[in-house]
Order: structure tokens, then C-alpha cells, then sequence
């Protein structure tokens, strides 16, 4: 895997750019090995955004985003995906409000971002890892009660992760697994204080 001579969210701009309709395989197609990180990174961005989502996401975009990063976990080089979901098309919400916005966020982070540890990014070990933590962090997010906000530092980790392969920044990928595992922190606390509420009103029963 190795960087583009150009920024990320520009690669995005002009495949934005180009005429023609535009399937979720034809952006598999076009990033290649590292579709994986970028699928989940659009996937996990709407559950990322600091406003409750009521269990909409976990329709299509937590189980995709369960899908592909299986794959990744599974030390896959390659994003395998069904016919029917290559053949999904991107509509115009998507196109032209989706992911114009999330490229201007892109790009606040590659002001900052550089390649650092970058040999590290495709090796097997850190594949199955980040694989593993996003995972993880998916699935927090698919058992965040809906309109509780719980469901966005999980996801957010999986986004900043999911960027920090993309930008080869083993730092922002420490980043998004730390800022998961927070998430995931709270939404264990908030459970256990749900349990011992339930376990006390019992008592008083």
C-alpha cells in the first residue's frame, strides 16, 4: 500500500468528479486495498456525527462496516463484496452531500497527518488488529441504545482509524482505537448502571 502522490480527499474529489453514475463497486474498484478502510470510513461516519441516529444506521451501515473489517480481522489483502451490493448505486444525496462533506473533514485531518510507521500499515499482524478494533468498535455502536449520543465515540474511533490507514498515520490510527475504547468504556459503565438500577428496584419489589 503506498501513498498517493496527491492528497486523499482530492483522489476522492475527482473520482467525484468524473461523469457517470458511481457504484459502491466501482469505489472498491478505484482504491483498491484500500477500500476496506475507506468503505468502513463512510460506512461508520454517519454513526460518528454527535447527533442520535434512532437505529437507522444498523439497517446497511454497521453491518457493512461488520463486513468488510471481518475481512480485514481475517487478514484479508483484498475487500471481497457480494454482486448485488457492488452493483448498489451512490445516489445524489450521497454524491453530492455525503461525501462532499466528509472530504472537507478529510482534509482538516491530512493538515496535520503525515506517513509515520508506515511499513507497519500493511503488515498481517496490523490488518488483523485494526480489523479486530474495528470490529469491535462497530458492534458498540450496534448496541448503543438508539437517540443516547453512546453510539459516537465508538463509531468515531472506526472513522479515525479507518483514516489513519488511508493517510498511512500509524498515529492517528493509535488515535481512533484509543477514542473507541473510551467509547466502548461508557457504554459498558452506562450498562452496568443500568443493571445495578434494575438489580436495586428488585430489592425494593
Amino acid at each position: 500500500m503506498t501513498r498517493s502522490n496527491i492528497p486523499f480527499s482530492q483522489e476522492i474529489d475527482q473520482w467525484l468528479s468524473a461523469s457517470g453514475k458511481k457504484t459502491v463497486g466501482d469505489l472498491q474498484t478505484m482504491f483498491g486495498e484500500k477500500s476496506f478502510a475507506i468503505l468502513i470510513l463512510i460506512f461508520m461516519f454517519i454513526p460518528a456525527l454527535p447527533i442520535p441516529t434512532g437505529g437507522i444506521t444498523t439497517v446497511f451501515l454497521i453491518p457493512a462496516s461488520i463486513f468488510a473489517s471481518v475481512q480485514m480481522m481475517l487478514g484479508k489483502k483484498s475487500l471481497w463484496l457480494p454482486k448485488f451490493l457492488k452493483k448498489i448505486k451512490l445516489g445524489d444525496a450521497t454524491l453530492t452531500k455525503a461525501l462532499p462533506f466528509i472530504i472537507k473533514r478529510i482534509e482538516w485531518f491530512e493538515k496535520f497527518s503525515r506517513p509515520r510507521l508506515s511499513s507497519y500499515i500493511p503488515s498481517l499482524p496490523f490488518r488483523v488488529l485494526n480489523g479486530l478494533m474495528i470490529v469491535l468498535f462497530t458492534i458498540g455502536s450496534l448496541i448503543a441504545p438508539p437517540f443516547s449520543w453512546l453510539d459516537t465515540l465508538p463509531s468515531l474511533g472506526a472513522v479515525i482509524l479507518s483514516l489513519g490507514i488511508i493517510l498511512e498515520d500509524v498515529l492517528l490510527v493509535a488515535i481512533g482505537s484509543l477514542v473507541g475504547l473510551i467509547g466502548l468504556g461508557l457504554i459498558m459503565a452506562a450498562a452496568t448502571l443500568v443493571v445495578n438500577f434494575l438489580h436495586n428496584i428488585s430489592g425494593w419489589l
